[in-house]
């Protein structure tokens, strides 16, 4: 047997530090616990290192918080960022200065409002050498009785010049769409398309809410009010 085998209640213990490190970027325990669909009760259980989840949990955990199983096995801070892989690399040298990321005068990181004449949901950028990744949900109102894994979006941006050209999508393509837009003054206007043979052009703004996710989703709630007071996230 392996000199520096850990015991089970060493794996609880790391897990549940990791655990707590990823629930800090969200404003409620209770709100996240509905969102991965675990009782609140369980979910403390493991923040305090005392159990760990099935395996069909943790697979909902690790796509949920964007990390790989070996959250159990590993302080995060030992865990290779996926974002350094080599395609990463080859794909920043290829896409060269001129496109190869959102900068930060153009679309900064940070959580958005995305509204436009039909619906209203909080993105997440996060910069990336060649990119930006994107990250959101549907509202519950546009598709009620769903859980927030079929919800979720993903994408990603890129800027040319003054616009930021991004590319959102559902799981398995589903919804896909496509954003066009530039800074005006505090705000990114532009134009909302998904499939090429449909009129659906709409316009579409996107309102900076900062970086922290508590303050975040607080003005979220209230902006999208303000705008479709029958929508809710």
């Amino acid at each position: 047997m392996p000199e520096d085998t850990r015991s089970p209640d060493e794996l609880r213990a790391m897990f549940g530090s990791n655990l707590r490190r990823l629930a800090r970027n969200y404003p409620s325990i209770s709100a996240l616990c509905r969102e991965l669909g675990i009782n609140r009760t369980q979910f403390n259980r493991y923040l305090a290192g005392e159990s760990f989840p099935r395996a069909d949990v943790l697979d909902r955990m690790c796509r949920f918080f964007d990390v790989d199983a070996r959250i159990v096995l590993t302080p995060l801070d030992d865990i290779p960022d996926a974002n350094t892989h080599h395609v990463n690399a080859t794909l920043t040298q290829f896409l060269g200065s001129g496109a190869q990321a959102t900068h930060d005068c153009t679309f900064p990181p940070g959580f958005y409002a995305a509204t436009d004449t039909r619906t209203s949901f909080v993105l997440h950028a996060k910069r990336l050498p060649q990119c930006t990744l994107i990250r959101g949900f549907t509202p519950r109102s546009v598709m009620p009785g769903s859980p927030s894994m079929a919800r979720e979006v993903r994408g990603i941006a890129s800027c040319s010049g003054d616009y930021v050209y991004m590319l959102i999508s559902g799981r398995n393509g589903q919804n896909s769409r496509v954003y066009v837009i530039s800074k005006k003054d505090t705000l990114w206007q532009g134009t909302s398309y998904t499939r090429p043979d449909k009129d659906d052009a709409r316009p579409v703004t996107l309102t900076r809410l900062g970086q922290d996710a508590t303050d975040a989703l607080g003005a979220a709630r209230k902006l999208i009010r303000a705008n479709r007071p029958d929508e809710r996230r």
